[in-house]
């Protein structure tokens, strides 16, 4: 499996180098049934403590990215760090973090 954050170099951003196209994202991401439970731990302004989230889980269809997950919470793309679990301090649980890739524009 490839750093995910490299797959960043192969999308043609634009807006600064932050945004993708709806449908470059159409076309290199699929959703799942599955659904994955992570955190943001932190930048996202509300989950200090690494209070969690849910989400469905997206697949890209890039070789070498087959196994790396991703979600999409509001426009933004973030990838599953599977490696980095952060302790929720309320419940005692590790979840994995959330990293973010790019930003999706809307259609």
């Amino acid at each position: 499996m490839k750093n995910a954050y490299e797959l960043r170099e192969t999308f043609a951003l634009r807006n600064h180098n932050t945004t993708i196209t709806r449908a470059e994202f159409e076309a290199r991401f699929t959703a799942t049934r599955e659904t994955v439970t992570f955190t943001f731990h932190g930048w996202d302004g509300k989950s200090y403590d690494g209070e969690r989230r849910r989400a469905r889980v997206l697949r890209s269809n890039e070789p070498g990215y087959e196994n790396v997950r991703f979600v999409k919470v509001g426009k933004s793309l973030h990838y599953i760090d599977e490696d980095y679990l952060v302790l929720e301090k309320a419940t005692g649980e590790r979840h994995p973090g959330a990293s973010w890739l790019v930003d999706v524009e809307r259609a």
